[in-house]
């Protein structure tokens, strides 16, 4: 009986690991990591939650940019979550830079499956900061950058 929760508990764990682990690699396929944007405006809302936590970013000609950062989880993890909610308030000042978001179908092309459109102003951030240098965030370096040649 021990053996067999043994083995059901050790096979729950590998399957986990598989399915967090396909989900960390196939993020190049939703964000396009050779390209880089930067907005700047302010914060509309954030919804802090997991697996992301959603920032929506307004810019000063109305067009409205969604953040699509780290989990609530990760944040509290890595000390983040009270400097972040201190400084990502309504009306704050913010610029962002990173990853846009590619197109449908693109991301399609990996996941046919895929079952909805992706709203183009989605940004995968590498950067966030409150402008006049209150508080920043930087994401870790990439361990294995994508050859961007020829993009």
């Amino acid at each position: 009986m021990k053996r067999n929760l043994l083995v059901l508990a050790t096979a729950t764990v590998i399957g986990m690991a598989a399915s967090s682990a396909h989900a960390h690699h196939s993020h190049p396929y939703f964000y396009d990591q050779c390209k880089s944007i930067t907005i700047e405006g302010r914060v509309e809302s954030v919804q802090w939650k997991d697996p992301h936590t959603v920032i929506v970013v307004r810019l000063d000609d109305g067009t409205a940019y969604t953040v699509d950062w780290n989990g609530l989880s990760a944040l509290t993890r890595d000390g983040v979550i009270g400097p972040a909610k201190a400084a990502l308030v309504f009306g704050a000042r913010t610029a962002v830079a990173g990853n846009p978001i590619r197109s449908t179908a693109q991301i399609r092309e990996h996941f046919p499956d895929y079952p909805t459109e992706v709203n183009p102003k989605t940004v995968d951030p590498r950067l966030i900061r409150r402008v006049g240098g209150s508080w920043s965030w930087a994401a870790r370096p990439l361990q294995n950058p994508p050859d961007c040649k020829g993009n």
